[in-house]
């Protein structure tokens, strides 16, 4: 008889520990169903509104979606990719390659006694042939490891070493005071 008992208790013991298992297989399964929920980006229903943990708000229309990014110091708001208005990260791209520019001409006229001429006139074929004397590699260059991009603004420069930006496909010959990149708001005018 004694036999029996501890032979159903043992089943016992071992069905329970076999339904604590699955429960707690649940609870797991539970935790990784709302971290993925979580944290896999979701696609805004038409005319619905997210906002991201960066400040971007997106919305969703039938026919267009766009992409606005709020700066919070400032509270203004711009398009992203609209026409004619650049976005913040495009200022802040053209910004920061008109200031390694900048440094690259400072240390080839450091380094060579005078200021690098663009071997050809402003174009798109000659864009990136006209940073040559600061990319190339000849000691104690390279000064400027490749070209800005041209894709959202064009980076100019002239043996003065003045640094100007152009909107993209905007070729300017000479000197633009205007579009002079000593100021931030040159880069936020023209960037695109």
């Amino acid at each position: 008889m004694g036999t029996t008992r501890r032979s159903s208790d043992e089943n016992g013991v071992s069905s329970l520990g076999t339904l604590f298992g699955l429960a707690g297989l649940l609870v797991v399964l539970l935790i990784v169903a709302v971290v993925v929920s979580v944290t896999l980006p979701s696609t805004p229903t038409p005319g619905t509104t997210t906002t991201t943990a960066a400040g971007a708000t997106e919305g969703s229309n039938q026919s267009t979606s766009h992409l606005r990014i709020t700066d919070s110091t400032t509270s203004s708001t711009t398009s992203a990719g609209a026409v004619g208005v650049p976005s913040a990260a495009e200022a802040a791209a053209c910004q920061s390659d008109a200031a390694s520019l900048a440094t690259a001409l400072a240390a080839y006229q450091a380094a060579r006694g005078s200021s690098p001429s663009p071997p050809a006139p402003w174009s798109a074929a000659t864009y990136p042939t006209n940073f040559a004397p600061l990319t190339d590699a000849l000691a104690p260059g390279p000064f400027l490891k490749m070209p800005p991009s041209d894709t959202h603004y064009v980076l100019e420069y002239d043996a003065s070493g003045h640094v100007w930006v152009e909107p993209p496909g905007s070729f300017v010959a000479t000197y633009d005071a205007g579009n002079a990149t000593t100021t931030a708001a040159a880069c936020e005018r023209v960037a695109r």
